[in-house]
């Protein structure tokens, strides 16, 4: 009963339950709320509810990454609920999850799954109506009690295979009579994956309300159902299609000559995304249809076999799955084709541009739409920015009820004589931008986050920091765990990311007790976008729909100014956090950077010994951080001893 729906904590923070009843009054009425709210306001337990308030039937929570499932989790289970939560199939498969490797690609675990489940030949599949599906569920109680996400997953894939149960689908089974489904973006803006889960067209997403976290993510949705395959994946399909399917060797010679085509652009040389023109390429590939028919028998074949050979695990894996699928979005009359040099391999990636063709569906489809998020832009965010035809209400915590965090706990300092322009991208510019990190690192205690604008900028600098400071630099291979055992581990370090990267993202600065680690970001530069054809392209496409002026401020202002303020957002979790921003770039100091930033600056310095001497205010400042954790500890202490 909506009547019996209590707060889950003693007291309630200024505007959170003026904020449940906005989203209360937006559940009855199937409309749309956008929510603006920084970081540990608290906003996951009022939209939770406000839900309930509303007297919510049916709702679909959605995060960014797995990671975040976990808060969310804890806030639902306050109010006593169950929710079925859709978590990475691929990780949880008691069949083909293998202990201590990665994942299977997306494109061979879902066809391997689709082929066992449509023969009849997957147990844990088969017996879901024979287990108990509550069970499995608890198994999802490794989150609440705080282990690391392996772990939390290995306890359900074991528990499921110990019930003979398939974990994802006694979680899609518990979606009908669970209130609260919380997963993460691709089970709603994928649409292979949506449609599994909510049938063709998204049909059944119309009697649930939607709750996007981390909105602004969805101005970059399309990199979601981007398609990647490189030159390597088209020889090792056409190999595939001979070895497996010799019939159909007219195939592989097909995608021979789409990869002797690609191949020629390895006489050029660029920087970002270059434009390729699909219709080469498809000229080639006149039945896509067919190619998907020939990868699906060749599939078949195989899993089928590892089953007779009593194989335990039918991982097949083929390059021809991801060449089909991404042939597949090439037809797309929205998507594009770009290629991007690596080293000296080739990729070919399909996308659209638009945000528009991943969100407005789904948005549009819900019976009612929550959208939360710490740095919403400024403007028409549904219809303007995503194109969805939708009326909201806006919300902003921080405009209605003054800063969470107050303005004294944050000390802010523009280093005006570096910068990242293009242009200015050179050897001396670097050791300029290293001097002021090292000092950074040498002066302040404690755990450092450093910003870059991309890998270019960030291994030039930290290729000149000093030998003996202990640091992290980001690449595609670093374990989010790994970083987070560090951090945790040591006193000092010096962790080095790329803007909107998965360590600014996905690492959790914190302790095992839940404080803030972070207390001091550095951003240099300013991440604008690369001036290759991609960004070329997405300007033109945006333009078309939004005009030429809002366009361009959305494609370089407003996503650039989004990554910095989600990087410094990391040092402020809680309203006693007290945090240091340092913005390497004299672009700061222009009017509409400063006001789309709105954050008061402190200082303005030229000089690294001008520098040097602002460092011993802010290790003043900071100290005072830790004064106050100190004296909590002394306090629970006392408490505890009381007790």
């Amino acid at each position: 009963m909506v009547e019996d729906v209590k707060f889950p904590y003693p007291q309630a923070r200024k505007g959170q339950v003026e904020l449940a009843e906005s989203i209360a009054e937006v559940v009855r009425s199937g409309g749309s709320i956008v929510v603006k709210a920084p970081t540990g306001y608290g906003k996951t337990v009022s939209v939770i509810y406000g839900l309930l308030l509303g007297g919510v039937e049916r709702v679909v929570y959605l995060v960014r990454t797995v990671n975040e499932i976990d808060p969310v989790l804890k806030e639902v289970r306050r109010f006593g609920e169950s929710p079925a939560i859709l978590i990475s199939a691929r990780r949880t498969c008691p069949l083909m999850a293998r202990p201590g490797a990665p994942p299977l690609p997306h494109e061979d675990f879902w066809r391997n799954c689709a082929i066992l489940r449509v023969k009849g030949l997957c147990d844990y599949y088969n017996r879901i109506r024979l287990g108990n599906p509550f069970k499995v569920l608890e198994g999802v109680a490794g989150y609440t009690r705080g282990y690391p996400l392996p772990r939390a997953l290995r306890m359900l894939r074991d528990m499921a295979k110990h019930l003979n149960v398939c974990p994802f689908f006694t979680m899609m089974m518990l979606m009908g009579e669970a209130k609260f489904v919380i997963a993460t973006y691709p089970y709603v803006f994928r649409m292979d994956v949506a449609e599994e889960i909510f049938g063709e067209g998204l049909e059944k997403l119309k009697d649930y309300v939607l709750v996007v976290d981390e909105a602004h993510s969805l101005l970059n949705a399309q990199s979601i159902v981007e398609r990647r395959v490189t030159l390597g994946d088209l020889a090792r399909a056409a190999s595939e299609i001979r070895r497996y399917s010799p019939q159909d060797s007219g195939l592989a010679a097909a995608l021979d000559g789409v990869r002797e085509d690609l191949a020629r652009l390895r006489k050029h040389r660029w920087s970002g995304l270059k434009a390729v023109d699909k219709s080469t390429i498809l000229s080639r590939i006149e039945y896509v249809d067919v190619l998907e028919r020939v990868e699906w028998r060749i599939r078949t074949n195989l899993v089928l076999q590892a089953l007779i050979s009593q194989s335990q695990s039918p991982t097949v894996t083929l390059a021809l799955s991801r060449v089909v699928e991404w042939v597949k979005a090439m037809v797309g009359q929205d998507h594009h084709l770009f290629a991007q040099q690596e080293g000296e391999e080739l990729s070919f990636i399909v996308t659209p541009l638009d945000p528009m063709v991943v969100v407005k569906g789904p948005l549009e489809k819900a019976r009612a739409l929550v959208l939360l998020s710490g740095t919403i832009p400024p403007g028409d965010f549904l219809k303007g920015f995503l194109g969805v035809e939708r009326g909201y209400v806006y919300f902003d915590v921080e405009m209605l009820y003054g800063p969470l965090t107050p303005r004294s706990n944050m000390y802010t300092v523009v280093v005006a004589d570096v910068t990242s322009r293009y242009r200015d991208r050179t050897a001396v510019m670097y050791d300029r931008i290293a001097r002021y990190i090292t000092s950074i690192a040498k002066s302040v205690k404690g755990v450092k986050l450093v910003v870059y604008p991309s890998y270019e900028v960030m291994h030039g600098v930290v290729e000149r920091l000093p030998g003996e400071l202990d640091v992290i630099v980001e690449n595609p291979q670093t374990s989010l765990s790994d970083v987070e055992a560090a951090i945790g581990g040591k006193g000092d370090l010096l962790v080095n990311s790329v803007a909107g990267g998965k360590l600014v993202e996905g690492v959790e600065f914190m302790d095992y007790e839940g404080n803030n680690l972070l207390h001091l970001v550095a951003v240099v530069g300013i991440p604008y976008p690369q001036p290759d054809d991609y960004t070329k392209y997405k300007l033109e496409t945006l333009s078309k729909r939004m005009g030429r002026k809002e366009a361009n401020n959305l494609v370089y202002l407003v996503s650039a100014i989004i990554k910095v303020r989600q990087a410094l957002g990391r040092a402020i979790r809680s309203p006693e956090d007290r945090a240091v921003f340092i913005l390497l770039d004299d672009r700061y100091l222009r009017r509409d950077v400063k006001e789309l930033l709105s954050i008061k600056y402190n200082r303005v310095v030229t000089g690294v010994d001008e520098f040097k001497k602002t460092l011993e205010y802010i290790g003043r400042h900071l100290a005072q951080e830790q004064q106050g954790e100190a004296d909590d500890t002394v306090n629970k202490a006392e408490s505890a001893n009381e007790m």
